[in-house]
């Protein structure tokens, strides 16, 4: 009912009301006259419900000297009002009860309201509001006063039943036919309790039998599919199934004898090594000795023990120093089986006689000769063909023609002083080797003669390392080669090819120290030094270095670093003839490992970044990054910066050589 049809009801009632002096009307006991007021009391049978269930509310509803008593029920979205009952004369329309009393001093009326409320089964888990809310009116005035009362419920998750769990176990598991097995689903759980047990022995689906234990035989070999069904006091099931596989008599053990081998060819003297294979091919588990034979006369045995259907190789030897030459027949023999075959036994050949090697006299040449190795004497005492392998063991590298013939032959190296280079070669005649040794002396041909005016040299940057770290700085050592009258006077030009990554701070210069004048010009961009100088006191002989520049790194890249010398005088005033000059390369590199926060750093300027995480120490930390980062962009694009062995390659083993000098 609407606001305007409520309206509409109460204006009937205030007339009736003035036309109750004319009658009498009946209604509810009266009770004892108050103030004008209305009382509200509303209380549930269960304040706690599931979706789908109803609860039933009563209301007290007290009126004292007021007219036209109306209650109405609010309920929450998608409730509603399955049964009602009032007291008194009352007409009731969608959860709102009104009674027709009244006079003109109003009335004093007590009612009773009960309703029961369904819930919606989809009704969410949580509290919900139920409210009656009671009005009545002056009967001088019909002015409204209400009172209300609220309920709150709490609606829960319904409890769901847990299905069962089917479990048993049967006894004994492997049966034979004819033998009685005994099940047992005690083992079965529930939340609740199993209310029934029913089995289907034969996989029909038929019940066979009832109860937490059951027994039955199967008359045949075979797997039965054995299925348990339980259903708890909720009517919930489960099944499970186990299948019992039923078996004959296990067959007795019998050992086989197969797979027989001995060598086909002995030689008088040696011990023959035969092999076969032995196997139970019943079911049951046996232990039997197993014999070897040689020519019917027994020569070893082993003791064997099998499970059905299991094999196991045995190993014998047969001696045959007391057999004559020719062939023997040897037998493997079980309990059960026994196989044969038979070897030869061969006289015994002379014993090999290993080959003697000669490499040759030493020998004494100069550089850039052709040198021949002789390994030609070297001999077998049988006439047995030999083969020769040369390998080098000392000295400067070189490159031997034939590694593999008797008469390999190279270039001599050039050498700085007089070198020995060494040799050995091994001869086989195919059973036996032997190995002998010579040494070449290649003679410095630069000892040979002091210089002359007009004498020829080349002139060189060198650095520990080409790799440095941006921010770092890299020296060059300027070399002048084979300077054996000295270095009194030069002058020569360094030049950054690109000031942008590094730049030219400093020169350090050599053999000043006694007088010497020097002029240094560097470039105010870095990109050059100019040095010019006279009275230069250096090394008489060999590599002279005229001192280092220094070259400090700016950004990440790489530049040429060129040498130019015009002029190069020896202490005595001869002029060399500068034939060429070498640059070098400066790759700058930010080179951070793994998560390092700072690059790596090259601490000593040997070329080697040992601070690999650049924290200024060189200890166990620096290992374990470079090891877990050694496949990193870092490393591979920089692999020279962490080749401590110095064999060009980047490795494992460079990191193992790291650890080593950091213990040391």
């Amino acid at each position: 009912m609407n606001d305007t049809a409520h309206g509409y009801l109460r204006q009937t009632i205030t007339a009736l009301v003035a036309l109750s002096l004319l009658f009498t009307v009946f209604g509810p006991v009266g009770i004892v006259a108050a103030d004008p007021s209305v009382s509200v009391e509303q209380t549930a049978d269960s304040t706690t419900v599931t979706p789908g269930e109803t609860v039933t509310l009563t209301t007290q509803f007290d009126v004292a000297e007021l007219n036209a008593p109306q209650l109405s029920a609010g309920l929450p979205d998608g409730w509603a009002i399955e049964s009602q009952s009032a007291t008194g004369p009352v007409a009731y329309n969608d959860g709102t009860w009104t009674w027709l009393a009244g006079d003109n001093d109003g009335v004093n009326v007590s009612y009773t309201v009960e309703y029961t409320v369904g819930v919606p089964a989809d009704a969410s888990p949580g509290q919900y509001a139920i409210t009656a809310d009671g009005s009545a009116l002056s009967p001088a005035d019909s002015v409204s006063t209400a009172d209300s009362d609220s309920t709150t419920i709490t609606v829960q998750e319904p409890e769901q039943n847990e299905d069962p769990t089917a479990s048993f176990t049967a006894s004994p598991s492997a049966p034979e036919p004819g033998e009685t097995v005994s099940f047992d689903a005690s083992g079965s759980s529930d939340d609740g309790s199993i209310a029934s047990y029913e089995w289907d022995f034969d996989g029909d689906g038929d019940v066979d039998a009832t109860g937490a234990q059951a027994a039955t035989a199967f008359d045949a070999a075979g797997d039965y599919d054995v299925e348990l069904t339980v259903t708890d006091d909720d009517g919930a099931t489960d099944t499970a199934t186990q299948t019992v596989s039923v078996s004959d008599a296990p067959d007795p053990a019998s050992f086989q004898v197969s797979a027989l081998n001995v060598e086909s060819s002995v030689t008088q003297g040696d011990d023959a090594a035969v092999t076969a294979t032995v196997e139970n091919a019943g079911d049951e588990s046996d232990t039997q000795t197993v014999t070897l034979a040689v020519d019917g006369g027994e020569v070893d045995s082993e003791s064997v023990t099998l499970d059905g259907d299991a094999s196991q190789q045995v190993n014998f030897t047969a001696a045959t120093a007391g057999l004559t030459v020719g062939d023997h027949d040897v037998t493997v023999s079980t309990d059960d089986d026994s196989a044969s075959t038979a070897f030869e036994v061969t006289a015994d050949e002379p014993e090999n006689q290993p080959p003697t090697a000669d490499a040759g006299d030493d020998q004494t040449v100069a550089e850039g000769d052709s040198v021949t190795l002789d390994a030609s004497g070297s001999s077998d005492a049988d006439g047995d063909g030999l083969s020769y392998d040369w390998t080098q063991t000392g000295g400067t590298d070189v490159t031997l023609s034939d590694a593999s013939s008797a008469t390999p032959s190279f270039a001599a190296p050039d050498v700085d002083g007089d070198e020995t280079l060494a040799f050995e070669v091994e001869v086989s005649d195919g059973a036996a080797t032997d190995a002998d040794a010579v040494a070449v002396t290649v003679e410095d041909a630069d000892d040979a003669a002091p210089p002359t005016d007009g004498a020829s040299t080349a002139v060189s940057l060198s650095s520990e390392s080409e790799l440095v770290a941006v921010g770092d700085a890299a020296e060059y050592d300027v070399v002048v080669e084979s300077a054996d009258g000295g270095v009194g006077a030069y002058s020569m030009t360094v030049t950054v090819d690109d000031p942008s990554v590094a730049s030219i701070t400093g020169a350090n210069l050599s053999g000043v120290e006694n007088g010497g004048l020097t002029d240094v010009q560097i470039a105010a961009d870095g990109s050059s030094v100019t040095v010019e100088a006279v009275l230069i006191d250096t090394d008489d002989s060999g590599n002279v270095s005229l001192g280092t520049v220094t070259v400090e790194s700016a950004t990440e890249g790489s530049t040429n670093v060129s040498l130019d010398v015009s002029e190069l005088g020896d202490e005595a005033g001869s002029t060399y003839e500068v034939t060429g000059t070498s640059g070098a390369t400066l790759e700058a590199s930010t080179l951070v490992v793994g998560d390092s926060e700072n690059p790596a750093q090259d601490l000593d300027g040997d070329g080697d970044f040992e601070d690999v995480n650049g924290d200024g120490t060189v200890d166990v930390l620096d290992v374990q990054t470079l090891f877990a980062d050694r496949d990193g962009a870092a490393v591979q694009n920089a692999p020279q910066a962490f080749d401590f062995n110095g064999d060009g390659e980047f490795t494992l083993v460079d990191i193992q050589l790291l650890f080593a000098q950091e213990t040391e």
